[in-house]
């Protein structure tokens, strides 16, 4: 089955919203991907009747819609990176329905427009961000091999005069695909890793929200992210999170039916990507105070961050949404921002991911059903076979962290894992 990178002007969009577009930028192609249509519904089916209807954590047979925006190409690698992972994706049985919206910035614009990256204007033409041979290149990357699974991927060509907010095109893009049977809507920014893991967790997590409160708060929530580096300028390498001042307790929020499974970030809450469901999606469209969330509208302060990074979603003037971050299954919800450079703009904000485990793992130990499981993890053991070597390993504390069905002593919570200059 071929998959086919296809790219769309959307010309549409330009009667739309009136926006002049270049005759240059009239690029299409001819060859149309395959419908899938038939091949998904015997797997859904298939699953329905094997689980009865039940919710099965497995991405077989889902059907993903994805959109990530990039500008120009100074961030290539970066993009190159995305779609491998949401190629990925596919691997693992889904369909996927990738939208890449890009352009490039106006060297000739009014000041008035703003780049919507910093720096990447450029007299390239649309059609150089996308030449022939970068397609060829893509159509073999983007070829999923699992038979379950598809992929078929889309790039949209808008004009630089939407600066910022060419970030929108995906909420249009979500509603003008909301009844096509998916189960999960993607956006995301062209530097940030989706993993299989990522999807499957959000949509488990989403489900077992559902059951806790129903489908009409379901709206009132999303299943949230949190974006971590990796410290490249330090000897050990670890992983950070920089864009919040992290109290030493969780916060745990406390609405009924939820208490005690989730906690948030300290706002404002930047994911710089977002996921979200169909029933979500229609809720927030007429959420009150002011969400309308289908809407492509100018938003005061930094755009970008407002609407991809989700600042309107959680911002109590706009949709009012709560995020939540399960207590118990937060390492899914990490996300890799690819750059590694970030961080060292908020120093004073780091936490190491280890110590926000930690910190997580104080606030579980008073569920009681954490003092009542058996250890179901890791198995370490020293596995040198000469006797005559000398071995530096002392797995007591292990084996009493066994004993204790794998949770850390008071000693081991208050190790933090403190970052030396």
């Amino acid at each position: 089955m071929n998959r086919v990178v296809r790219i769309v002007l959307d010309e549409e969009d330009n009667n739309r919203y009136n926006i002049p577009l270049s005759p240059q930028s009239l690029l299409s192609t001819s060859r149309q991907h395959q419908s899938n249509e038939h091949h998904f519904q015997r797997l859904k089916k298939d699953n329905q009747q094997q689980y009865n209807g039940f919710f099965v954590p497995t991405l077989l047979g889902k059907k993903i819609f994805v959109e990530v925006t990039t500008v120009g190409s100074k961030q290539f690698a970066y993009l190159e990176i995305v779609l491998d992972s949401i190629r990925d994706i596919c691997e693992a049985g889904a369909f996927v329905s990738l939208h890449i919206t890009t352009t490039n910035c106006d060297p000739n614009a009014s000041p008035d427009i703003e780049c919507p990256l910093r720096g990447q204007t450029s007299e390239e033409t649309v059609e150089d961000n996308f030449p022939v041979e970068i397609i060829d290149h893509l159509n073999e990357r983007l070829r999923c091999r699992n038979p379950e699974g598809t992929l078929d991927t889309h790039i949209h060509l808008l004009s630089p005069d939407w600066g910022k907010q060419v970030v929108d095109n995906h909420r249009r893009l979500f509603y003008d695909n909301i009844d096509e049977g998916y189960d999960v809507f993607i956006h995301t920014e062209e530097d940030e890793t989706i993993r299989p893991t990522n999807v499957i967790a959000f949509l488990h997590e989403t489900e077992k929200l559902r059951r806790l409160v129903g489908d009409k708060r379901l709206g009132d929530y999303s299943i949230g992210f949190v974006r971590y580096e990796n410290e490249m300028d330090h000897s050990e390498k670890k992983r950070v999170v920089w864009e919040f001042e992290w109290d030493p307790d969780v916060e745990l929020v406390k609405h009924p039916g939820i208490e005690g499974r989730y906690f948030t970030s300290p706002p404002w809450h930047h994911q710089g990507m977002f996921m979200a469901t169909r029933l979500q999606l229609l809720a927030w469209k007429t959420r009150e105070p002011d969400c309308h969330f289908h809407k492509v509208e100018r938003r005061p302060g930094y755009h970008t961050e407002r609407i991809s990074g989700c600042l309107d979603l959680y911002d109590a003037e706009y949709c009012n949404v709560t995020q939540l971050l399960p207590l118990d299954s937060f390492e899914d919800f990490l996300i890799h921002h690819i750059p590694d450079k970030n961080h060292k703009r908020s120093p004073q904000n780091i936490v190491r991911t280890i110590d926000l485990h930690k910190r997580r793992m104080r606030a579980l130990h008073s569920d009681a059903r954490m003092n009542k499981r058996s250890y179901n993890g890791i198995k370490m053991y020293i596995d040198e076979i000469d006797p005559n070597k000398t071995v530096h390993f002392n797995l007591t504390a292990y084996n009493n962290y066994v004993q204790r069905g794998g949770i850390l002593s008071e000693e081991e919570l208050n190790e933090y894992e403190w970052i030396i200059e």
